[in-house]
């Protein structure tokens, strides 16, 4: 009976937690991520569920919490279990997370009408302008470390509200990712050829940001798959990750995603 106890033990601790064992959260933020039918849908979401789901961890469309970026972004602090995805590894939030990427690729930059008189091109440029930020995120932490004054930023909730904050004048410049600023502007009905990124703030990879309190060695396997993900056999184009970006590419640019591998192709168990 002990012998029996102790296999069963061992064989129970080899295995991933159950599938509920992690709060996943996200933002509605399309093209990226975002809710199509009342179901998360995008590029983030296929490549998160994927990996878990390659690991033991299937996800349902109700597991994934879809919520504005600044509570889910705290929630993923302080909740133990907790996975945010997609989120911007920078310097900053290095030590706050555990991370399993990259994911995605992503360009912030400044947006600005063409007509505009202000067309910023390096970052004291932006001096004395009214520029729009989402709270919280990696475009607002940018421009506060390059010594604009937070009394300039004008911060909103949702990248919606943003992106209509610039189309009503009531910003000089938006300071946000390029991907969903043109997809959200093409949406709600402003012409994005009206439009340009003045200038690159940073290019950054996208990762699946895990609470501190996650085990290391679930973190390891989701980033062993996620490489995995990657190999192409030696046939551009053919690897898993391609395969679940290629659906999304009128989105975006080839090097929106991490580069394919020359390695062999493996097969998930299950499949």
């Amino acid at each position: 009976m002990l012998a029996a106890c102790l296999a069963v033990w061992a064989f129970c601790t080899a295995c991933p937690p159950p599938a509920g064992a992690l709060t996943l959260l996200t933002e509605d933020l399309p093209p990226f991520n975002y809710m199509q039918n009342g179901v998360p849908r995008g590029p983030g979401v296929d490549i998160v569920t994927q990996v878990l789901h390659r690991n033991g961890l299937p996800v349902e469309p109700g597991d994934v919490r879809v919520l504005p970026w600044p509570r889910a972004f705290n929630l993923a602090l302080n909740t133990p279990d907790a996975l945010l995805f997609s989120t911007a590894r920078t310097p900053e939030r290095e030590e706050l997370f555990k991370w399993v990427g990259p994911v995605m690729h992503v360009t912030v930059g400044a947006v600005v009408r063409k007509n505009s008189r202000v067309a910023p091109r390096r970052w004291r440029d932006l001096q004395g302008l009214r520029v729009g930020t989402v709270r919280n995120t990696v475009g607002e932490q940018l421009l506060l470390e390059q010594g604009v004054p937070s009394a300039l930023l004008h911060s909103v909730t949702t990248p919606a509200d943003a992106v209509r904050m610039l189309a009503a004048g009531r910003v000089d410049v938006l300071a946000f990712n390029i991907h969903s600023t043109l997809y959200m502007m093409e949406q709600g009905n402003i012409d994005s050829s009206e439009y340009t990124m003045s200038m690159v703030l940073q290019k950054f990879g996208l990762y699946m940001a895990f609470n501190r309190a996650t085990d290391d060695a679930l973190v390891a396997r989701l980033q062993s798959t996620l490489d995995a993900m990657r190999c192409n056999g030696g046939v551009p184009g053919s690897s898993d990750l391609a395969r679940i970006a290629r659906p999304y590419a009128s989105f975006f640019s080839p090097d929106s995603f991490p580069e394919e591998r020359n390695c062999p192709r493996t097969k998930p168990p299950g499949f």
